[in-house]
């Protein structure tokens, strides 16, 4: 038997065949683009989620030569927050859905902000109220849309709505739930306080299962659009970076992950949440909490820089061409620092930034450019990473996840800036194992889901910081700061 698992990112919806021992048999994925019709806002349409999901599930059973009869549960996992509406009938009430990197709520945070004190709310939260918060883009949708906000019966993540295709039934998963600024983090349970502070209806929130609970079963109506069978269990399932941490092991105190995809997660593992102000929390699809800062536009900055690149050649140019070109560049640029804020920021006073270059004089060539944009990326880690080590958090070791993990110089840049030594894993899809593995352990294939992901665990690279580039980063990195702190309000002011 084997496990479908199926991940809806912001630049690809994937679908994969897992066996319950971790290992992928077969990976089918189409990729998808974001529309940015105003600045701040990104949207998708879900029906176009479903549809290429749909597909996804045909040509990897196809390709696989996997029988639908053999596919003993199915798991979703995916980007998070995106509250799509749908009414009675599972029609999209809502349109396009804001997706989780969406700033037009910024004027609901600021109104709540002051209106409650950021103080009281984190304290029911465990987090800051800021634009990724999916309770406040609902805020959003009852302010400027209400006759959407009225016809929808409940507000389903995206991984959430193709659970619902898949099986009728609306409901999340804990790592959702405490994502939409409407969880009391004491309780661990949806709370009426935040509703009403809010002014949301809270039964328009799905019921919460844990992650791995069986939440419905593949209808009829799914199974002809997707070449399944019915019947088969859907597990609850879980937002995608929480469901790769499954494969990654935060066991130690000292352990951290950073992940680059679309976005730059930098995540640790606690007990309980941090609650601090530019700190934001989330539950574990197996218990605990997720302490975590972001970046939108991290590792989506580096394909930016090589659209950029390649739009000015005849022929794609690729990626290790772009990384050979850098390498030239000594550390530090030549003093061209780059700010990695194309999808705004996440910090409350500064959501409204763009990306940008300083520094730019007529030596720098398109090398330096290129460098620039990977120390940039590192350095607003790193700026982040001395939130996390004022309030008290050890890191001794960073295990890094994702795309990026391929680009060799990132990964030496990133333990340069940071002074930390990196781990690199040679496992690229531990969002989807971790969702098979999930999904194996609700249907009872497998017992215990962390031994299971121990034995899968790869053989990981370790990466020193180079201590001649310390000097050149923290000197960087200062810079880095004083620009930043000095921008503070402009981009507000030109809106």
């Amino acid at each position: 038997m084997n496990i479908l698992a199926i991940d809806l990112g912001t630049q690809s919806v994937r679908a994969a065949v897992v066996s319950i021992q971790g290992e992928i048999k077969g990976i089918e994925q189409i990729k998808q683009e974001v529309d940015v019709p105003y600045p701040g806002w990104a949207q998708q349409d879900p029906n176009k989620w479903w549809e290429m999901a749909a597909s996804m599930i045909r040509t990897v059973l196809k390709k696989t030569d996997t029988p639908p009869e053999a596919i003993a549960a199915i798991c979703s996992c995916g980007q998070m927050i995106g509250p799509t509406g749908i009414d009675d009938t599972g029609t999209v009430t809502t349109g396009r859905t804001q997706l989780w990197c969406d700033k037009r709520c910024e004027d609901q945070c600021e109104v709540f902000r002051k209106r409650f004190g950021e103080t009281m709310l984190s304290r029911i939260t465990a987090n800051p109220p800021t634009v990724g918060a999916g309770g406040l883009k609902v805020r959003w949708l009852l302010e400027n849309q209400k006759d959407r906000y009225d016809k929808t019966r409940f507000f389903l993540s995206p991984k959430d709505f193709i659970n619902y295709k898949l099986t009728g039934v609306a409901a999340t998963d804990f790592s959702e739930a405490s994502a939409t600024f409407l969880w009391d983090a004491s309780i661990d349970a949806y709370s009426e306080e935040m509703a009403d502070m809010l002014g949301l209806d809270l039964s328009k929130f799905p019921p919460v299962a844990k992650s791995y609970e069986i939440i419905g079963k593949v209808t009829a109506a799914a199974a002809r659009e997707a070449g399944l069978v019915p019947g088969i269990p859907v597990m609850a399932g879980g937002g995608d970076f929480l469901v790769s941490l499954i494969c990654l092991g935060l066991t130690g105190a000292g352990d951290a992950v950073e992940m680059s995809g679309t976005s730059t997660l930098f995540v640790v593992h606690r007990d309980k949440p941090i609650v601090h102000p530019f700190v934001q929390n989330l539950r574990h699809v197996l218990g605990g909490w997720v302490p975590f800062f972001m970046l939108d536009c991290g590792g989506l900055s580096m394909k930016w820089c090589h659209d950029l690149i390649a739009s000015a050649r005849d022929a794609d140019t690729p990626y290790e061409e772009l990384i050979a070109m850098a390498e030239e560049i000594p550390a530090g640029a030549e003093g061209l620092i780059f700010y990695p804020y194309m999808l705004g920021e996440r910090r409350r006073e500064n959501v409204h930034s763009m990306g940008g270059f300083l520094g730019i004089t007529l030596n720098h060539s398109a090398a330096h450019f290129i460098r620039a944009v990977m120390e940039g990326v590192a350095l607003a880690i790193g700026m982040n990473v001395e939130v996390f080590t004022e309030i008290g958090v050890k890191i001794e070791t960073i295990c890094c996840v994702g795309g990026a993990t391929r680009n060799h110089l990132w990964n030496q840049i990133k333990a340069d800036v940071l002074q930390t030594p990196i781990k690199l894993t040679d496992e690229p899809e531990a969002t989807l194992i971790g969702a098979g593995l999930l999904g194996a352990l609700g249907v009872g294939l497998i017992d215990d889901i962390g031994m299971v992901a121990k034995k899968r665990q790869t053989t990981m690279r370790r990466l020193l910081p180079n201590p001649e580039n310390k000097k050149i980063y923290q000197n960087m990195l200062s810079e880095f700061k004083r620009v930043y702190e000095h921008m503070l309000g402009f981009w507000q002011e030109c809106e």
